[in-house]
């Protein structure tokens, strides 16, 4: 049985797609969601666009988040990530469960690619479907499921090596253009995954290019080189337009670039990278294990280090560690032929996720373009695992049947007194520590692993007839290996209960009390303006699934002028203490008036959250109780409608105003006649907007650093916005201000 006989791919496939299944196991039949990121931010984004779509909506631009938020350029609103239009097309609700089913398949079919790219390379059968399950199921990328678009990045990298390899090996104009296509689909959801995945095909194919040079194969160069630089020109032209409207936003945002001090402080601690030895030497997977004690946490306490610890684990099974040491370093396969490349990836990844402990990480942050965009140095683990996953099928391919008479015992000396060293660090940190009996443990499972491996390979490189089942029995170990300990972890499984409130708010007891306020207009017909603050982070993001026009948010990109005026470096999580702004210095301040800021719901009685907060006119509605939660319910009865036509030293012009339309990405008003001035809305001002009246063209000019406002002459005037960022003038307006 051949790699090329089509039964032997499709019982690789079928195993794998077995593999993913069992994987998947509790997130599909086991009552679990994953949890975090994936549901407080992602979820609501995707039931946002679900209802926009099925109500006929537009999806551009949300009332519902931080006040007014341009959803068509924030690259994490899902609105440029095709596989998860599924989702919403399907319904205008979609369950957390639909979510992440569409969410675990792009596992499966990068898989699928990965396997691709080993038989194009022409890999043995076995080494592609080894890669194949590391990639799928490493812990750099299982147990980081809550960053849902870079799963999606991680599933258009593979696909996109898989196709660059078809057409550096067969050629073709075709091929280049399908290569564009799947570069396109990596860059254009502009998180750092692609970003580094970008990298990394980039310097795979100078590599190759290099060498067909040096090597003067000018016909490989014309038949396949320049159909990738073909597809890389089409890739850029695709994603254009997401990236200017990304790059306005950043112009606009709080967050046009990271400081070198806030990326460091997203690194990984050098300590983790003894997960990669052992997956529980700190505690932090099982459901029913102890307590985390690595770093960032309490028992650590080191200071300025602000990254979750589901990013610290980079645990892909024991057995790329066996490949690498038995292999990759022992018969000397590391730095040779294709494993030298993913051999280098995978160093450099991991100094660059390193970050502040290294001085690597400076000269990165001061001369490669782009990297001062994103905030985590320790996302490299994703490239790291793909790398690894690579990595492996090479040394598979490479080191399964290399025989060596004489072995050299120096590397034999160097090997085991480098293991050696590496255990007793782990055995003198977890002294350290007091947590010896929890070390002991965790080498358990682990030392079964490696052993089973050891002597399947060690069988299968000795015996030619049992050969093919001895290595569809490592294949299994390695499965059986990360879905043990990537599958059903405290880090990327929870109760889906945790999470009702996002699919069902109308049967939460909190939740469903403030859906009866949101029918409530102001004097325009216009929805008031609500806020929720202390009531946890899963409900941070509930307005854009029950469409209130919420004020705060969960995002780390918000508008300038919201970041400034309103409520600087704001989420409203579990915090019991506000930050607010220049402008909106209190709940009893103007501008939290002029907002029409309605409604208050808070976990904490107001005078404890603002502590400067004066007045009689913010009332106790109510409290409810959920579990250990109490909520309170305000409201400010001083709150003002949405829109006023002002004289220029401000006051107020008696017009009557009444509002026709009111839809996301679309306001229509009509004012009476009277005297002239400036017509005031106070929805947030940004690039894209729009506004004509009486079928006239006027610009809008930003008032009190926050609001649109536009002339208006004595004569009735009927008012539109609309939010056109898709227009040339836009993008073109967008063009100059970044150049300039």
């Amino acid at each position: 049985m051949t790699f090329n006989d089509r039964r032997t791919t499709i019982f690789c496939l079928l195993a794998i797609t077995i593999a993913w299944v069992l994987f998947c196991w509790p997130w599909f039949w086991g009552g679990k969601i994953i949890p975090y990121d994936a549901k407080n931010h992602f979820y609501p984004m995707i039931r946002f666009v679900a209802d926009a779509w099925h109500s006929g909506e537009s999806f551009t631009w949300s009332p519902h988040h931080y006040g007014g938020f341009p959803m068509i350029a924030d690259p994490q609103s899902a609105i440029w990530t095709p596989t998860f239009w599924i989702p919403s097309l399907i319904s205008p609700n979609p369950s957390m469960q639909l979510v992440d089913f569409v969410h675990l398949i792009h596992l499966l079919f990068g898989a699928f690619a990965i396997f691709g790219f080993g038989r194009i390379s022409g890999w043995r059968w076995e080494a592609s479907v080894v890669a194949a399950l590391i990639y799928m199921m490493a812990g750099p990328s299982s147990l980081r499921l809550e960053h849902m678009l870079m799963t999606v990045s991680y599933m258009w990298l593979a696909i996109t090596l898989w196709r660059l390899k078809a057409v550096m090996e067969y050629g073709g104009i075709w091929r280049g253009l399908t290569f564009g296509i799947a570069l396109a689909l990596v860059l254009i959801d502009r998180n750092h995954v692609a970003y580094m995945g970008t990298w990394f095909l980039f310097i795979y194919w100078i590599a190759a290019v290099v060498r067909d040079v040096s090597q003067r194969k000018s016909d490989v160069v014309r038949r396949s080189h320049i159909p990738v630089a073909i597809g890389g020109v089409f890739a850029l032209i695709v994603i254009a337009v997401p990236v200017i409207l990304l790059l306005q936003l950043a112009n606009d945002s709080n967050r046009p670039e990271f400081s070198y001090l806030e990326a460091s402080w997203q690194s990984l601690h050098p300590v983790a990278l003894f997960s990669f030895i052992l997956p529980e030497y700190f505690g932090s997977l099982r459901l029913g294990g102890g307590q985390h004690w690595g770093p960032p946490s309490n028992i650590w306490g080191e200071k300025g280090l602000q990254i979750h610890r589901g990013m610290l684990h980079m645990y892909s099974g024991a057995v790329p560690l066996l490949l690498i040491v038995w292999f990759g370093i022992i018969k000397r396969q590391l730095f040779i032929k294709e494993a030298r490349f993913f051999a280098i990836a995978c160093i450099i990844c991991v100094i660059y996720a390193l970050g502040r402990y290294t001085p690597v990480f400076y000269v990165f942050y001061k001369f490669i373009p782009g990297i001062d965009l994103f905030r985590r140095p320790a996302d490299a683990l994703f490239i790291f695992g793909f790398s690894l996953s690579l990595l492996s099928g090479a040394l598979i391919q490479q080191g399964l049947f290399l025989q060596r008479d004489i072995p050299s015992r120096v590397l034999h000396i160097l090997t085991a007194v480098g293991l050696t060293i590496l255990f007793v660090g782990m055995f003198w940190l977890a002294n350290s520590y007091e947590r010896l009996p929890d070390f002991v443990n965790s080498l358990i499972v682990p030392l079964v692993i490696i052993a089973t491996s050891l002597l399947t390979i060690y069988i299968a490189q000795r015996s030619g007839r049992s050969r093919h089942a001895m290595m569809m029995v490592l294949a299994g170990v390695v499965a059986a290996d990360l879905i043990y300990h990537s599958s059903n972890t405290r880090i990327n499984a929870r109760s889906a209960g945790a999470y009702q409130v996002l699919q069902d708010p109308q049967d939460h007891p909190i939740f469903s009390k403030m859906l009866t306020l949101l029918p409530r207009t102001d004097a325009l017909g216009v929805n008031w303006r609500t806020e929720i603050i202390g009531l946890g982070p899963v409900v941070q993001n509930l307005p854009q699934v029950i469409q209130s026009q919420g004020l705060l948010g969960y995002n780390p990109l918000r508008l300038s002028g919201f970041e400034q005026h309103i409520a600087p470096n704001m989420q409203n999580n579990a915090s019991t203490k506000r930050r607010f702004g220049d402008k909106m210095t209190s709940y009893n301040s103007d501008m939290a008036n002029q907002l029409g800021l309605r409604y208050i719901i808070s976990g904490a009685p107001l005078n404890e959250i603002d502590t400067s907060l004066g007045g009689d006119h913010l009332t106790l509605l109510g409290t409810a109780k959920h579990k250990w939660r109490t909520a309170y319910f305000y409201e400010n009865t001083k709150a003002l409608p949405r829109a006023v036509v002002q004289a220029e030293e401000g006051q107020k012009i008696d017009r009557e105003i009444s509002s026709v339309k009111y839809r996301n990405a679309e306001i229509e008003i009509i004012v009476g006649a009277g005297d002239a001035g400036m017509f005031v809305l106070r929805e947030f001002y940004y690039p894209g907007w729009q506004a004509t009246v009486n079928g006239k063209p006027v610009k809008i000019s930003k008032h009190e650093g926050l609001f649109r406002s536009i002339p208006l002459s004595t004569q009735e005037s009927h008012i539109i916005f609309r939010f056109e960022p898709l227009t040339l003038a836009n993008i073109w307006s967008a063009i100059k201000v970044l150049v300039n």
